[in-house]
């Protein structure tokens, strides 16, 4: 009878043990954090250029840093592709579980290989310069679905990284002129000028004929639309191309250009087109 007793008394001690062993895992789990579906920021820089400029064909956002800066995958993922492309240069593509894959282009070095798991901010590679890249920085794209070569799938990678966790370029402080223009200073972007005079970067450009993204110091842009008038101007005995231009607020080169002008050289009584521009609203 005592033997009895005493094994029931252990199946019911470690019966205790094994419930109590449950409720604490459940309780555990329960109150663990649920993993973080939040994406972060690739890499902390400032951004030289964004998404659909370059007529269309910018399928990304450029993110400049100084040489060495660690990039990180934005979510947690599987590496697809990790190798040296002739365009991308050293390029990481990362497959995540919501159904998109993000490209981390022109690193100087990668550090996770084909099929590896990471996770939300691991390093990944460091910033580079290689491919076909113009100065130190991340081309940063994403995708809906799996890359193709066409692009098609690209969607703005600020839907899906929080615009304010990079920080952007300062827009310039330059004031514009009385003739609705800029001057280009050190640091500037055609971002950031479009975006301190509520312009798209697209829109900036067409106003000025710009064909590239590059700008230089000095160079003076226009941020309003101008409207041209033709005029005519009959030139008198003693006038030159340097004085009318001064008179009329152009330059010779303008004159010479609208006139199909070979020369400076004018003769009373001639006619010459002047074209005067103003502003129109953006």
């Amino acid at each position: 009878m005592l033997d009895l007793l005493r094994r029931l008394s252990i199946a019911l001690i470690v019966g205790i043990c094994v419930m109590l062993l449950f409720v604490g895992g459940t309780l555990a789990k329960a109150e663990s954090p649920a993993e973080d579906k939040s994406w972060i920021h690739p890499v902390k820089g400032t951004i030289t250029d964004t998404f659909g400029t370059r007529s269309g064909k910018h399928k990304g956002i450029d993110i400049a840093a100084p040489e060495g800066t660690a990039i990180s995958a934005v979510q947690s993922g599987t590496v697809t592709k990790s190798y040296l492309s002739s365009t991308y240069g050293h390029v990481v593509f990362i497959s995540h579980p919501e159904g998109y894959e993000t490209v981390y282009a022109h690193l100087s070095k990668r550090t996770v290989s084909e099929g590896e798991q990471v996770a939300r901010g691991q390093k990944i590679g460091v910033i580079g310069n290689t491919g076909v890249s113009r100065g130190t920085h991340l081309h940063f794209e994403v995708h809906k679905g799996k890359w193709t070569y066409d692009k098609k799938q690209a969607v703005d990678p600020f839907i899906m990284v929080a615009a304010h966790s990079i920080e952007a370029v300062p827009a310039t402080a330059q004031p514009a002129a009385e003739d609705g223009s800029v001057t280009v200073q050190k640091g500037d972007t055609l971002w950031g000028i479009a975006n301190k005079n509520g312009l798209s970067v697209e829109g900036l450009k067409k106003i000025n004929g710009l064909v590239s993204d590059h700008l230089y110091a000095g160079q003076k842009l226009m941020i309003e639309q101008r409207t041209a008038s033709v005029s005519q101007y009959t030139v008198k005995k003693g006038d030159t191309l340097f004085s009318i231009a001064e008179q009329l607020q152009t330059s010779v080169q303008q004159l010479k250009q609208e006139n199909d002008l070979s020369s400076e050289a004018i003769f009373p009584d001639q006619t010459l087109k002047i074209t005067h521009s103003s502003a129109s609203s953006k």
